[in-house]
């Protein structure tokens, strides 16, 4: 699975998952917020992907193939480019993280998570809650 672009509006989060299923379920609860989510299932490519986006937060898995999801957030908290964007960790192996990695964190939700603790957590590290979600026409009018 290649990186899935954003959706119309809202902030741009970038989730860092190579499980599908934990990917489709992250990106689903982030656009039904109103955020415009782009997933990519690999650490590779990924600091690229984020100083291209310019998210304004990082969902990032822990254990993904190739590359550590640790060494991930190293590679964007040393790049000038990156290093401001609040990176949130959503692993299972969450309390395997180093002191000085979780330092660098916005915050760390172990997996499974509650998808109300990932919207909250996604809304602490930026700062602000997503775009308004366009009503369809005629929602509540009578």
């Amino acid at each position: 699975m290649g990186p899935r672009g954003p959706g119309p509006g809202g902030l741009a989060v970038l989730v860092v998952e190579d499980g599908p299923g934990v990917a489709a379920l992250l990106a689903d609860v982030l656009a039904g917020a109103g955020y415009a989510p782009t997933t990519t299932d690999s650490a590779l490519g990924a600091v690229a992907l984020a100083r291209r986006l310019h998210p304004a937060v990082v969902l990032l898995d822990l254990g993904l193939p190739y590359r550590s999801g640790g060494a991930l957030l190293g590679d964007l908290k040393a790049d000038p480019a990156t290093a401001g964007i609040p990176v949130l960790v959503v692993s299972a192996l969450a309390d395997a993280l180093p002191p000085a990695l979780r330092a660098l964190t916005a915050g760390v939700l172990g997996k499974p998570f509650g998808t109300a603790a990932v919207l909250e957590a996604v809304r602490a590290a930026t700062g602000r809650p997503a775009a308004p979600r366009p009503r369809a026409a005629g929602a509540g009018e009578r």
